[in-house]
Order: C-alpha cells, then sequence, then structure tokens
C-alpha cells in the first residue's frame, strides 16, 4: 500500500476487531503491509488443505466459510462481510487451512501475506501478544458451534416487464412488506432511468441521488449511501439513483456501491426500470442474491427478452425466481413450464386504480389476493415463511377448519401447508383459496345421511377395498376441479403409503384431486389408488403429522396440528356399562338386549375394531416421533369424539378454535410482523 494511502485505512482497521485495541502507530505498520485486491463473484479466497500463506480482510462484498459435510459435499458453517477476517488462525498456529472460503458478491479484499505478517510480529511483539486474546476469546465463542446465519444482509433484484403503474406499485407494496413482515432494515432501491416514482407512491418529494451526489461520499461505508436515502417509515428507506449517475466514470465503483447496499441493510431491494438492460442493470442482476423477474401478459414480448438474458446472467437456479402478475393465460404457460414461480393476483382496474389516484393502499383495496401474495412473497424473501402441517383422523381432521378459522381471524399467515388424509382434503382446499368458512360449510353437509346416499352407492368386490373410491374421487374434483400443484394459491403437498413398499410417498406436482384421495385411503375402506406405479392408500400409515413436508417446501416456522390420540383416549364402550351405569339400569333398547342376550365373547371388539384400533394406536406412535421439527403442535382435545362421527363436524370444528386459541400466545410470538410490541 503506497504510503499516501495509509491514512484513509486506519479508521477501517480500527473498527475491526481483531485490530481494535492497536495504537495508531501498530496500525499504520500493519496498513503499509496490505495489499488491495478486487476479486469477482465466486472467487476462491483459499481451500481446505491450502497452506496459510495470507490471511484477508473484507472491505466491501459478501464471503461464505464452507467445511465438507457427511453427504460428500459442503455446508456453510458462517457467512463474513465488510470488516470481517478469514485466515488469521492459519498464520498464527501454522496449520493448513481447515476451511474453504468463497467470495458471494465481488469484493474489495485487503490481503496481508505471511511473510509480512511474521516480520510485524517480529518487530512489534505487542501485536503478537493482542491478536493471540483476541483468537482464544473467538475460538470460546466457536465451542458453541457456528451461529445460524438467519437472514444476513441481502441484495434483491426485481427486473419487471410491467406497466409503469404495476412495476412501481409492486416495487412499493413489496418493499413494505419486506420491511412490516421481518420488522428489519430494508433500503428500497429505484434505479430506473426516471427514478421517483416509488418514492412519490411512498407518499415522499423524490429526492434524486446523481453522480456528484455519489462521487461526494465514500462509496465502501454502507452509512454514507443510508444517509442519501429518504426515511419513509421505520426500518425502511427509499434510495431513488438513476442508473446513468453510475454509468460513465462511476462504473468502476459501480461494486463497492451495490456492496454498500448489501452491507448496510438486512435486505436492499433494487427496482430495474424495465427498459433493457444496460451495464449497470446487467452488473446489478450478476451481483444479486436474489433476483426477480417480474412479468405480465400485457408485456409478454419484453418477457421472453428477459427469459433469453436473465438466466445467464443468474445461471444458479437458486437465484432467480419468476413473478407472474396476472391470469396466466394458456400462450404464456410454456414461459414457466418448469420454473420457480410465484403467481400474483393481478387485474387491469389495479394498474388504472394506481394511475388514477397514485394510492398503493386504495388501488389495492379491492385486489386483496394479490396484498396476499406480496406480503406471502415477501416472508420467503425475507426467511420468515410460515408452515402448517394438518394431521389425520377422519372426521377429528374437521378440527383443522377452526384452527384456519382462528388463523384468518387473529391474521396469522399460512405460507405452505402440508397434509395427511383428512387434512390433505382440508389443506388442499385452503391452498386453493377456498375461505375457512367455505370449508366449514362443506364440511356440516357431510352427515349420516350423505355417507349413506353417497358412499354406498360406490361398493366393489373386496379383493383390496370396500368400497373403490370413484366416489370420493368425484367428490374431491367437485371441489378442486382439473387443478394441478402449480396452480395453487398456497404451496401444498400430501402425503401417501406406498403400500407394497411402506414407503412415504410425497404428493406435490400432478392432479391435485388424485393426490388427495390417495392420501385419503383408509386401508380396506378404500381399494388402493394407482399412481405412476405405485398402489397409495392413506398417508397417516407413514406420517400421520407431516411436518417434516413443511420443512422440506421451504417453510421457517412450523405449526403442526396432531389429532392422534394414545388407545386410552379414544372414545369406547365397555361391555356391561352404559355411562357408567350396571347393563340392568340402563334404559331399555335394542342395544340393551343384544347385549343381555349375547355371549361374552361376541361382544368383544370385531375383527374390524382390531384392525382399525391397530392403525390408530401406530399412527399415534409414529406421529409421537414426528413433532421435534415443529415450533408450536395443536393438540385439539377430542376424547369425546369418533373418527366416524362426520355429522358432528361443528363441535369438533369448535375443539379445534379453542386448541388454537390457546396457542396463540406461542404462535404470535415466532412472527415478527405479530409478535407483541413489534
Amino acid at each position: 500500500m503506497k504510503p499516501e494511502e495509509i491514512p484513509s485505512w486506519e479508521p477501517f482497521l480500527k473498527r475491526i476487531p481483531l485490530f481494535a485495541g492497536l495504537s495508531p502507530e501498530d496500525l499504520g505498520k500493519i496498513a503499509a503491509r496490505l495489499q488491495l485486491l478486487n476479486l469477482p463473484r465466486g472467487a476462491t479466497l483459499f481451500r481446505v488443505g491450502d497452506d496459510p500463506d495470507a490471511m484477508y480482510l473484507i472491505v466491501s462484498g459478501q464471503a461464505r466459510r464452507l467445511r465438507a459435510n457427511e453427504a460428500g459435499g459442503e455446508s456453510v458453517v458462517a457467512f463474513l462481510g465488510r470488516g470481517d477476517v478469514a485466515g488469521e488462525t492459519g498464520l498464527l498456529t501454522g496449520i493448513p487451512r481447515t476451511s474453504t472460503v468463497r467470495l458471494d458478491s465481488t469484493s474489495d479484499i485487503l490481503k496481508l501475506p505471511r511473510k509480512d505478517f511474521e516480520e510485524i510480529l517480529r518487530e512489534h511483539p505487542s501485536i503478537l501478544l493482542h491478536l493471540s486474546r483476541i483468537l482464544a476469546q473467538r475460538l470460546i465463542v466457536q465451542t458453541a458451534g457456528p451461529a445460524r446465519p438467519g437472514a444476513e444482509a441481502r441484495l434483491i433484484v426485481l427486473d419487471p416487464a410491467l406497466p409503469r403503474p404495476a412495476r412501481t406499485l409492486l416495487a412499493w407494496t413489496l418493499g413494505s412488506e419486506l420491511s412490516a413482515q421481518t420488522r428489519k432494515r430494508v433500503l428500497l432501491v429505484d434505479l430506473s432511468a426516471e427514478p421517483g416514482s416509488v418514492a412519490r407512491a411512498a407518499g415522499l418529494e423524490p429526492a434524486i441521488v446523481g453522480e456528484p451526489e455519489l462521487r461526494a461520499v465514500n462509496l465502501r461505508d454502507p452509512a454514507a449511501i443510508a444517509d442519501l436515502a429518504q426515511e419513509r417509515a421505520a426500518g425502511l428507506k427509499i434510495l431513488s439513483v438513476p442508473p446513468s449517475a453510475l454509468g460513465g466514470r462511476l462504473f468502476g465503483s459501480l461494486y463497492l456501491f451495490l456492496n454498500s447496499l448489501r452491507g448496510g441493510n438486512d435486505f436492499a431491494l433494487v427496482c430495474l426500470g424495465g427498459g433493457g438492460h444496460g451495464d449497470v442493470e446487467r452488473a446489478a442482476l450478476s451481483e444479486a442474491d436474489r433476483v426477480l423477474m417480474a412479468g405480465c401478459d400485457a408485456m409478454r414480448p419484453q418477457y421472453r427478452q428477459m427469459e433469453a438474458e436473465v438466466p445467464a446472467l443468474a445461471p444458479e437456479p437458486a437465484r432467480l425466481l419468476r413473478l407472474w402478475v396476472g391470469d396466466l393465460e394458456p400462450e404464456d404457460a410454456p414461459l414457466l413450464v418448469g420454473a420457480e414461480r410465484v403467481m400474483i393476483p393481478w387485474s387491469e382496474g389495479v394498474n388504472e386504480a394506481y394511475a388514477r389516484t397514485e394510492s398503493p393502499e386504495g388501488a389495492l383495496a379491492a385486489a386483496p389476493r394479490a396484498r396476499r401474495a406480496i406480503a406471502r412473497l415477501a416472508r420467503r424473501l425475507g426467511g420468515q415463511r410460515v408452515g402448517l402441517a394438518l394431521g389425520t383422523g377422519a372426521a377429528l381432521g374437521h378440527a383443522t377448519i377452526g384452527v384456519l378459522k382462528v388463523f384468518k381471524r387473529e391474521g396469522i399467515p399460512v405460507d405452505l401447508i402440508a397434509g395427511t388424509s383428512m387434512g390433505s382434503l382440508i389443506a388442499g382446499c385452503y391452498a386453493a383459496g377456498y375461505e375457512p368458512e367455505e370449508i366449514e360449510e362443506m364440511a356440516v353437509r357431510i352427515d349420516k345421511s350423505w355417507v349413506y346416499e353417497n358412499l354406498f352407492w360406490d361398493l366393489t368386490v373386496p379383493r383390496s377395498g370396500l368400497f373403490e373410491g370413484e366416489t370420493l374421487l368425484r367428490f374431491i374434483r367437485s371441489y378442486m376441479g382439473s387443478r394441478e400443484f402449480s396452480d395453487l394459491e398456497i404451496p401444498f403437498a400430501c402425503v401417501a403409503a406406498d403400500i407394497e413398499t411402506g414407503e412415504e410417498v410425497v404428493l406435490k406436482s400432478g392432479r391435485v384431486a388424485e393426490a388427495i384421495r390417495a392420501s385419503c385411503g383408509l386401508p380396506m375402506i378404500f381399494a388402493p389408488l394407482h399412481w405412476n406405479g405405485r398402489y397409495l392408500v392413506d398417508g397417516g400409515l407413514v406420517n400421520p403429522v407431516p411436518t417434516r413436508v413443511l420443512s422440506d417446501l421451504g417453510a421457517d416456522t412450523m405449526i403442526a396440528v396432531n389429532l392422534t390420540m394414545p388407545a386410552g383416549d379414544r372414545p369406547h364402550r365397555s361391555p356391561g356399562a352404559h355411562d357408567g351405569k350396571p347393563l340392568l339400569e340402563r334404559p331399555m333398547s335394542l342395544q340393551t338386549l343384544k347385549e343381555a342376550a349375547l355371549p361374552r365373547m361376541l361382544k368383544a371388539p370385531s375383527l374390524v375394531d382390531v384392525f382399525f384400533h391397530m392403525i390408530y394406536t401406530m399412527e399415534y406412535e409414529v406421529a409421537q416421533s414426528r413433532l421435534d421439527l415443529a415450533h408450536v403442535v395443536l393438540h385439539p382435545d377430542l376424547k369425546e369424539y369418533s373418527w366416524t362421527e362426520l355429522h358432528r363436524a361443528r363441535e369438533i370444528i369448535r375443539a379445534g378454535e379453542r386448541a388454537a386459541e390457546d396457542a396463540l400466545p406461542r404462535i404470535k410470538s415466532l412472527i415478527p410482523s405479530l409478535r407483541p410490541g413489534s
């Protein structure tokens, strides 16, 4: 480093814990030996087993520390950002590298070679003593295990092929929801050719930041960039910058600017203008941690052009998420086949209302589904997705409707949902957009007479089940139609069991109705459903409460509804007793005469009773072993009800409501937007 540059680096070194206690003289000696490097995204500072030839200080950008895992791949053990140090332990111990450090963004790195480091220590032993104390403290902390990275500062780029009203409204709503749903610091950057519309949507008079303002600040300092932004609310700021301000003479500093956005905030949401990809836009897309590529039917040609360009700039599939704003027309469907996508219900009326009023709240007031979809997207980006697992239980599954009613009333979001058996039917209807009240209305219509009139027409030759299951499938189709999983408003999965192999089968693609029918196929009652070469039956046999399925879908907070009970809690009648009364004291009835006349051996549980008690006992034991993943487990009190009592739906639904109401404090404490005091 040149002598004239040393004073400018001393304040930065002073803020690094590793050097915080050193004198200005010692800091100057270290700064004189440092080498400034600019390295691209994906570069590796060192690998496991490498010789410890240098230590590295991150000036701007992000990196991750990786170690080999048991599966033969690599696991992230730490995330590194501005001010963090990598490789210092190796210099002190001489031990080969025990981890790999790879850059997540184009970064400025200060390198201190081992030869220079050793010369500094020989000349100034006090530095060695200080570094040894710092490293010893760090090792003590690390013995507790690496901290979960959580929602570290992330750079999200929204690249929209949308009309201007929709582009502005989507950008503003997503930014405000990201702040509201996570309760973290969000910087919303309007990087369009004519910036200012997002600030106006926020009710602000836009303050456009041009090249002179950017040249006047230290682009390596996130605080300096934050000072240029306008504050809309606690935790939310807006920065309006035209791409031209970052081109030309400042283009070489563009990566410093992007790293400052990432480093100074929990989330930086950069909204491009939808007018093509110049050098600035391409750099932002290539550096983003997540790219949201938004399209609509009205701008299909522009979206096709983006589809040809953007994936090459963000080649890692996990970084690219496609948004479709509006209904997906048949001619648009090929654009999104096989892609990770989010559907946002949107009508032209929303654009017209916003163009007329410039009021985001007013424009979206008539589009609650769109607002809910954007809020779900914000929780997804912010690592706050809430998953709900609905368990098996036949008629007892009506309790899950009560849970959904309470969640709706209390504003508890459900971003992902999974179900088994009856839980799969209710979860599927909810994922398709049915309100809890509509599902309740469906449930209370199914009484004993409905079962007799519909189900018993489905009797078949009892080779693998008493009923063929076609009537059940037609019933499910009457609500689900021909929907596929990709058409659902909320991501959904259900569980079935392969009766031949005993394997758990998670269904999350293809026709929803057939998947639910498979998950509800109680053995001996319904014939197995033939699905992709498998014979599938009720998923309660292998996974009565599918919490792990939620984890695989990407849930961050998991809530499970467990309807299984131990044998002693299930309702049953003992021979010779009726509500505690001896047989001779009961009211005269056919049942009383039957029990008095039959021999005791004929009053014992039947073969069918034994079979189903065996299944429910097994489901209870399996459920107990699968609930550890859930953050909250709801267990409605259903001791008074039998799995066959479909006609008592209202009572069972109310039991589910009580269980959900009791758990509200625990659930709300896990959701930042509902957390008390937030």
